[in-house]
């Protein structure tokens, strides 16, 4: 049954042809490890020498963050006539500018919408709010803190 086997594997071309053959061994002449040392260029080279070394101290590269640059923050006044308008203020938020936003020309539902929408993104940034009287909120990124007394409450419209 082997022999059927074989022949299937034959005609496939499949089998072993070597299997028969002897294998001849080849003799791979050994070679032979130099020992070397490796010794720079560097090292055969006379060091030449100062008659006077003077040893002169680094320059230390720290710079001073608070003296070196005047920082600008800039604070944005901005008082919208529409919900659509205040997308665009999350732009401001994100490049850490603070907001001063007044809601007096809105309706409470919308000016409502309005403290909701900006409280959120500034909650997602990491941001600080605070209300500052009827209805006029400063919206502030988590670079510059607000502070001073917050006794109203700040997401409700209906205490002013």
């Amino acid at each position: 049954m082997a022999s059927v086997f074989d022949k299937i594997l034959g005609f496939l071309g499949v089998q072993d042809e070597y299997d028969e053959e002897e294998e001849q061994r080849v003799d791979v002449p050994s070679i032979e490890r130099v020992e070397t040392t490796f010794t720079p260029a560097r090292a055969n080279r006379p060091r030449r020498m100062a008659e006077k070394e003077e040893i002169q101290p680094r320059k230390a590269n720290l710079v001073s963050l608070a003296g070196g640059q005047r920082v600008q923050t800039k604070m944005l006044i901005l008082e919208p006539l529409a919900f659509d308008d205040v997308r665009s203020y999350v732009m401001h938020l994100k490049g850490k500018r603070a907001l001063i936003v007044r809601l007096h020309r809105m309706d409470r539902g919308e000016a409502q919408r309005v403290v909701d929408f900006m409280s959120g993104a500034t909650h997602a940034l990491e941001g600080n709010m605070r209300k500052l009287g009827e209805r006029i909120f400063c919206f502030a990124p988590a670079t510059v803190e607000i502070e001073g007394d917050a006794a109203a409450d700040f997401y409700d419209l209906d205490s002013e």
